[in-house]
């Protein structure tokens, strides 16, 4: 390859797995510095992309989860196809991920064997699911490994923040903490709502700004004793995506389950504290700097399982993380 490839990357369609890839273009800029990045992705995530300054343009492909959409792919292939790409890495492992490359007929076509697309790929690697970091998996198929320097980095623009900032009244004046409660994945991913509640009041004692975040506006009932309370606020469903990256630039410590905002608040380096229950912290850590944040992780001998629902019924590998645990975790990022 030389440095000035031009790559087309299929990117995935979760938050956290979009915010991991970045990784992978930071080494393809590295190794290639005058290669140009393009990218497919879904039109909720654009913006996400766009704070990526690897990426110069994006494609957005509106083709629901389990839409073949195969009228969609075939247009914009013929539209890629006149940009003349040399590789192009597809991160998703699904079929039908793989067929706007081969449709578009770019020379080389990286992805991992999966889902019968044997034709459709000519560079193909093996994958043992979970074998390797997410990060790992990525780089893997441009021949790298991860180190911090490609660390994910969202571009955050100094003005854009000053605004998000007044737009929700986010007050400097005290210690302000966003809790994110959510983990679209699964409810074996999202510790307990009573826990939840139990450390916004702690912090609220403390005389801290409380902001709940996430997409799900609904959750707001369940919520709504301690959201009647002064300095417990609710931004559930009121912000963008890339809103909510801002919103998580600018606070003093983030809580979060593993999820997208996870991630998101690891890329744009605040202090961070990481709650995983049935998923692995060395499957999807939060790519974040040290000194910004731990994970709290029980490691029980069911866990990690994966599994969306806990097959176990009882929860433990959640249940048993205090919120005292969470605010004794704390103090450090907040003194």
């Amino acid at each position: 390859m030389s440095s000035k490839e031009k790559f087309l990357i299929i990117a995935p369609s979760w938050i956290g797995d979009l915010i991991i890839s970045q990784s992978l273009l930071k080494y393809l800029k590295k190794e290639y510095p005058n290669c140009q990045i393009d990218m497919i992705v879904r039109p909720e995530l654009t913006n996400l992309a766009k704070m990526m300054p690897e990426v110069k343009n994006i494609y957005p492909l509106d083709i629901k989860h389990k839409e073949f959409g195969l009228i969609k792919r075939h247009i914009l292939a013929k539209e890629i196809k006149k940009h003349l790409y040399s590789t192009s890495i597809i991160l998703p492992n699904s079929f039908k991920s793989a067929i706007i490359p081969w449709l578009a007929n770019i020379p080389v076509r990286i992805g991992y064997n999966r889902e019968l697309r044997l034709f459709l790929l000519n560079k193909k690697y093996s994958l043992i699911k979970h074998k390797d970091s997410m990060v790992n998996r990525y780089l893997k198929l441009a021949d790298g490994s991860y180190s911090n320097v490609i660390r994910p980095s969202l571009l955050i623009n100094g003005d854009s923040s000053k605004l998000i900032s007044r737009k929700y009244l986010i007050n400097n004046s005290k210690k302000n903490i966003v809790l994110c409660p959510e983990a679209e994945y699964g409810s074996a991913k999202r510790w307990p709502i009573n826990k939840w509640m139990q450390l916004a009041n702690f912090y609220k004692e403390k005389d801290y700004n409380v902001y709940f975040l996430g997409k799900n506006k609904s959750l707001e009932a369940k919520y709504q004793n301690i959201l009647k309370k002064d300095s417990i606020i609710s931004l559930l469903g009121k912000t963008s995506l890339e809103e909510a990256a801002y919103i998580l630039s600018i606070v003093d410590l983030v809580v979060t389950n593993d999820s997208g905002l996870m991630h998101i608040a690891a890329s744009v380096n605040t202090n961070l504290i990481s709650i995983f229950g049935s998923s692995s912290p060395f499957y999807t850590p939060p790519l974040m700097k040290d000194q910004f944040g731990e994970v709290i992780y029980k490691a029980l001998t069911c866990s990690p399982c994966f599994k969306r629902e806990c097959p176990l019924q009882h929860l433990n590998c959640l249940n048993n993380i205090s919120s005292e645990e969470i605010l004794d975790k704390s103090s450090k990022y907040l003194n």
